[in-house]
């Protein structure tokens, strides 16, 4: 048996050769050149141009004394620029980026960069770390678009199938790294307070500046975001499941929060029979919504443009604002129908009055003037220029001239922005705070409270 399948792979050998030879040479070279182009270098190929390098640059407080080492003499801190590398993929054409809240955790200004060493200044529009994600909106000329990897499925993953990553580790631009799919829902634990489950463990190489890049399987579809690395291991690695990308897209980029807008439906990704379809899943009553859509629907289209993923209708939707026409093609019950709706204008909270009932803050919006006559670090964000005594945020340490940036998930520049964010905190509510004092960057949490009316504290330091 042996003997004879051994003949059989020697005839089939010299068939090829013959039929290499009868074509002549240039068939011989094309042939070879197919056969190299394997199922990861195709993958490589679609989706290489929607990875991209992320340099975020931070400023830090570094310690330095006059006398080396010691620790007795008069230690000095200076401000010092440092820079940080990472990954990221963009999933919409008009510039959303999804990568790791810890790329840019700490970021002053960001620069996005493309494989053709195109570049673009990019923003935070908002960031969970809890879950490691962020979302970056590249600063696009206007009519530009970019190429974009679709988010695909991560609850059919098997372990032992291949596995490709992408991404700039050690600051190497483009890198790739293939291994198996090692394990699916882990959980890793960081510290006390933070911990992240239902990852993809992996043993692709991934290294320093591979976070928030993509992990594809052998299709070249987006199923997980590399988030981290063991260091006390060889060949361990994880990515953010695409799914969880998915449900959290919709709360990091909540529309109607950012836009103050009323639209009155929820929508999630849902399995169809013809793959993946984006279905609304809750009409809540007397808003636009209400007795235009039904839950149920599955959403074709979203003003003339085809909906087949989250960001499809979510990024569709962020630059809609109060009393704009939007107009939807639904199927429901097998049915297509046209739908359309007017958006309502989601009442202003007033930032200030909350800031002040839940937290004991009073904030200002910075302006150049404003940074200069307090000498500021930074000149986006809020400023403190006042606390309650007793307040959550006196008991919390927080002092004046610290600049609160980021509530919750969101980054906040102005007392409108934060109103949006503050109007569904009740007391009690833990919410993350993120704040600079001088010029370094800190993360907390402060539970909101209605507190006693008392004497507003205001200090003045000297510059």
């Amino acid at each position: 048996m042996r003997r004879r399948l051994c003949w059989e792979i020697v005839m089939v050998k010299r068939l090829l050769l013959c039929i290499v030879i009868l074509a002549g040479p240039g068939a011989a070279v094309v042939s070879a050149e197919v056969s190299r182009i394997t199922p990861v270098v195709l993958a490589y190929r679609k989706a290489g141009p929607a990875v991209v390098n992320i340099s975020a640059e931070k400023i830090v407080t570094q310690r330095f004394g006059l006398f080396g080492g010691d620790p007795f003499a008069d230690i000095f801190r200076r401000p010092v620029r440092q820079k940080s590398a990472g990954s990221g993929v963009v999933i919409h054409g008009d510039g959303y980026v999804v990568t790791n809240a810890h790329v840019v955790s700490r970021a002053m200004q960001i620069t996005i960069q493309f494989a053709d060493k195109t570049s673009y200044a990019a923003k935070v529009i908002s960031s969970d770390t809890t879950h490691d994600l962020a979302i970056l909106k590249i600063e696009l000329p206007k009519g530009k678009t970019l190429p974009y990897l679709p988010i695909a499925r991560s609850d059919d993953l098997m372990v032992g199938e291949t596995v490709i990553a992408i991404g700039n580790p050690l600051g190497f631009a483009s890198t790739l790294t293939t291994g198996v799919i090692s394990a699916t829902d882990r959980k890793l634990t960081f510290d006390r307070n933070v911990e992240y489950g239902g990852l993809i463990q992996t043993d692709a190489p991934i290294n320093p500046g591979n976070s928030g890049g993509p992990l594809l399987n052998i299709r070249g579809e987006l199923i997980g975001i590399n988030t981290a690395i063991r260091a006390d291991a060889q060949n361990i690695g994880f990515a953010i499941a695409a799914d969880t990308v998915t449900e959290q897209f919709t709360r990091l980029m909540d529309f109607e929060r950012i836009n103050r807008v009323v639209f009155g439906a929820s929508v999630a990704r849902k399995r169809g029979r013809d793959g993946a379809v984006i279905t609304v899943t809750e009409v809540r009553p007397k808003t636009p919504a209400d007795g235009v859509l039904r839950s149920g629907d599955v959403i074709v289209s979203l003003n003339g443009n085809p909906v087949r993923q989250i960001p499809d209708f979510v990024c569709g939707m962020t630059g809609a604002k109060a009393g704009d026409k939007i107009s939807l093609t639904v199927l429901r019950g097998g049915r297509r129908l046209d739908r359309s709706l007017k958006l309502a204008l989601r009442p202003k909270p007033d930032g200030d009055k909350l800031a002040r009932r839940l937290f004991g803050l009073t904030l200002r919006k910075i302006d150049r003037k404003l940074a200069g006559e307090l000498s500021l670090s930074v000149s986006r964000g809020l400023v403190v220029v006042g606390i309650e005594a007793g307040s959550p945020a006196q008991k919390l340490g927080i002092d004046l001239k610290d600049i609160i940036f980021q509530v919750g998930r969101y980054y906040v520049t102005d007392l409108d922005a934060l109103g949006v964010v503050l109007a569904d905190v009740k007391p009690g509510d833990t919410i993350h705070v993120g704040g600079v004092r001088g010029y370094v960057r800190y993360w907390t949490a402060i539970k909101a409270a209605s507190p006693r009316p008392r004497s507003m504290r205001e200090r003045t330091r000297r510059r």
